[in-house]
Order: structure tokens, then sequence, then C-alpha cells
């Protein structure tokens, strides 16, 4: 039985998802937010998010974190802002022993959908199929992203038609 935690670092909002699987099947533990306040200081959104991160690591015990790599953004200054919070997150890992991998986006999609340049509802898809649960919340995105990197991290090996194993696919 493989616990993994994904995440979806951003600064507003960083998406986070707690998979299991026992063999074929998954299931998710726990998805959410860690939203900092708009207003804080950026230093205090960064440990906001680091601090989440350790929290979510004592109450679920993962046995892995996968994080979603920044991508380049038309604005540098987003960019830097990106990889701040996903450094947080993975300091957050770091410092309770957790090993964290990197995925793109690119890889991400891939291993859900079957392509690297699927769209976000395709791969919400697949990560509702996957999971059997539907994610109606406005903050759906940052959750299945975070859920799409813990499956990728999980289903490496396999095609998106061995995730979907167990589910009718």
């Amino acid at each position: 039985m493989a616990r993994i935690l994904g995440i979806d670092p951003g600064i507003r909002r960083t998406g986070y998802g707690v998979v299991e699987s026992a063999g074929a099947e998954w299931r998710v533990l726990a998805a959410g937010l860690i939203a900092p306040p708009p207003a804080a200081p950026l230093l205090d959104r960064l440990l906001e998010i680091e601090r989440g991160v350790e929290a979510l690591i004592a109450e679920w015990r993962p046995e892995s974190c996968a994080v979603e790599n920044v991508f380049y953004h038309q604005n540098p200054q987003s960019t830097l802002t990106l990889g701040r919070a996903q450094a947080a997150a993975m300091l957050g890992a770091a410092r309770r022993g957790l090993p964290v991998t990197l995925y793109s986006p690119g890889e991400v999609k891939q291993a859900l959908t079957g392509g690297g340049r699927a769209a976000k509802q395709q791969v919400r898809f697949m990560v509702e199929r996957i999971l059997g649960r539907r994610f109606a919340t406005a903050e759906a995105d940052d959750l299945t992203d975070a859920l799409a990197v813990a499956l990728c991290h999980g289903g490496r090996a396999a095609s998106p038609l061995a995730l979907l194993a167990g589910k009718g696919a």
C-alpha cells in the first residue's frame, strides 16, 4: 500500500491531495488548500505553506511527496513567486524527512491522459474517474492538480489505462 502527498504549489492557494493505493485501487484520504491570507507579507505566506505541508505529513504519514514543478510564465516575477511557493512546500516535506519528486505539468498530463498537452478539464476528468469521486468546489482545479501529481507519482510506471484498472474503464 502506497500513501502519497501531491502538491500543486501557489502563493495564493497551494492545493494538496493525499492518496493511497491498494493494488490498482486508489482512494483519496485528504484534499484541500493551504491558503494564506492574501494581505499577509510574502514571508508569512511562505511560512504558512511550509507549516501546512508539515502538518499534513504529521497527520497523514505519507511515504513520499510529489510536487508539480514550476513552469515558465511570461511574467518572470510570477515564475519567481511560484518557485518560492514550491520551495516552501518542498522544505516542509524535507523537514519531515519525506522524499520529494518534482513533475512537470507535461509529465503529469502524460501520465494521466496519455498526452502531455491535455487540457485541464481532461486531467480533472481522469482524476475524478480514477478516484471515483467528483470535485465540484470552486477550488477543484487546485485540488485535482495536486491529486493528479500524486497519481502521476504513484502510477509512474503505469499507463493511464493501468491507473484506471478496477474503475470499470
